[in-house]
């Protein structure tokens, strides 16, 4: 069966919006966190080094490196930044903007490879920006900011929230290509999480303490993908255009493309709220207990 020339037109736009996002994330990357110049000749810091960083309580930081493990917390005593290496093999990068101290991680002879750890550690309700370039695990744990802005991630990026007593007002991701995968995003406590592109199989779940009225808004999520609902509270997800199929059994459909989990369908506030703008590819929704 033929399909209508409005509904062929449609599928052409986005497609070519696809390539062009596609395009604009692999270049952004590269350029968010460099600029012209070769590396200079650094030392390498010791495992346990603590770096200070100025700024106040507006922090920009970029980690360029593989097999990566961040965590974030924060602290009502500290007026600035500052980052606890955890392993030994980083170096300053100056390759990062102005305004964004660079780390850079650089293998060392004799020291058996593994997991590249490091802390940082941001005034309370301070806000602050995080570039990862590299396969990324990101832990938030007593993350209590104002803003905390991923400002882009080259390869697979897992975030873990599984740690309750974060207070977020906003997270803001802007791209993530790999494959994105999230635990326990209820235990943020958001306001807002705004994502702008996923590229690759991504795994959310909102499941947590989520205190506040939360509203999530992802622009596109190009690949298959699994959002995890709570049972409460009462939570609705719509989704603007999409290009696949959307995997709904246990939720309440409220039109073609809007679906609430069983509290919201019984009355109950709608206190998570998730808007999507346009998917290629599988969604499927699970509900999850806690």
């Amino acid at each position: 069966m033929m399909q209508s020339a409005p509904t062929t037109g449609r599928r052409r736009i986005l497609v070519a919006a696809l390539v062009v996002i596609l395009m604009i994330v692999g270049s952004a990357v590269v350029t968010v966190v460099t600029r012209n110049g070769g590396l200079r000749a650094v030392p390498v810091y010791a495992e346990g080094t603590i770096l200070a960083l100025p700024g106040g309580s507006a922090s920009s930081i970029s980690v360029v490196g593989d097999n990566l493990e961040v965590v974030v917390g924060t602290s009502p005593t500290v007026t600035s930044a500052s980052i606890v290496l955890g392993s030994q093999g980083f170096r300053q990068d100056f390759r990062a903007k102005t305004g964004t101290y660079g780390l850079y991680f650089d293998s060392v002879p004799g020291v058996q490879a593994g997991v590249k750890r490091l802390t940082v550690v941001v005034p309370e309700n301070g806000t602050l920006t995080l570039t990862l370039v590299g396969e990324a695990r990101l832990v938030l744990d007593q993350a209590r900011l104002k803003e905390l802005r991923l400002a882009g991630a080259s390869s697979a990026l897992e975030l873990d929230a599984t740690e309750s007593g974060s207070i977020i007002d906003l997270v803001q991701i802007e791209n993530v290509t790999g494959g994105f995968s999230a635990t326990r995003l209820g235990n943020l406590d958001m306001v807002d999480l705004v994502i702008g592109n996923i590229v690759g199989r991504y795994d959310l779940d909102f499941s947590g303490s989520l205190g506040r009225h939360c509203d999530v808004s992802l622009h596109t999520a190009v690949g298959n993908g699994t959002l995890r609902i709570p049972g409460k509270p009462g939570a609705q997800l719509s989704i603007g255009s999409v290009l696949g199929k959307v995997l709904s059994s246990g939720f309440v459909a409220e039109g073609s493309k809007s679906f609430l989990n069983a509290s919201a369908a019984s009355g109950a506030d709608r206190r998570l709220v998730v808007h999507i703008d346009n998917a290629i590819g599988q969604i499927q929704l699970v509900e999850v207990q806690q």
